[in-house]
């Protein structure tokens, strides 16, 4: 993709919403190499707090004001969620944040894993141990369509329901992704690998 920008003269955008600051210090352009354009951030950067960001290449971004593109908005600098912002950068630096997303999220994957082997379920995980979706499917899904064909979502929301009502909260639908955060602890990895087993054996008798 990044080729055949350069090819066409497109810029390249990565929305890295979600991925920024969360699956490697630098997202989805480290983690895959691949440097875009214009990248946009939010979510993980302010750890809670409302945020939002934007960078890229320095011939896009000189348009910005005093160029000829204004750019602002109510909440723009907002000191607190900026203050925050600056907290998590400073606190990513050293690497050790991102060693114990891996880790944990490692453990419920294979966890996981394991646990449907256990039922005879096909369970799929795709993603990176920070952000990962579950798909109980025989075939991996490639796209949106293929998630809500191939994969087995009743089944998906059932266990997730009991998740949920038992204190570990994914998201209901079974089409969002599972996300670690750095406050996840070896306890709240148990806790959830034991009620995904309940919901699997209710869901499945």
């Amino acid at each position: 993709v990044r080729q055949q920008c350069d090819e066409y003269g497109i810029v390249l955008i990565f929305d890295e919403v979600k991925t920024g600051f969360r699956i490697a210090p630098g997202g989805a352009r480290e983690l895959f190499g691949v440097i875009p354009d214009l990248s946009t951030y939010a979510k993980a950067l302010g750890n809670g707090y409302p945020v939002a960001a934007f960078g890229g290449r320095r011939e896009l971004m000189m348009h910005l004001a005093p160029g000829k593109v204004f750019q602002g908005g109510t909440y723009t600098g907002n000191v607190v969620s900026t203050a925050a912002a600056d907290a998590v950068l400073e606190r990513i630096q050293s690497g050790e944040v991102f060693a114990r997303l891996e880790a944990t999220g490692r453990s419920l994957i294979q966890g996981f894993k394991e646990i449907a082997s256990r039922f005879g379920a096909p369970l799929i995980i795709n993603g990176t141990p920070a952000m990962f979706g579950i798909c109980f499917a025989e075939e991996q899904p490639h796209d949106w369509r293929d998630l809500r064909t191939k994969c087995d979502l009743a089944l998906t929301q059932r266990i997730f329901a009991h998740m949920i009502e038992h204190g570990v909260w994914p998201e209901a639908a079974g089409t969002e992704p599972i996300y670690i955060c750095a406050s996840h602890t070896p306890a709240d990895v148990e806790k959830t690998l034991a009620v995904f087993e309940e919901g699997m054996k209710l869901a499945v008798s």
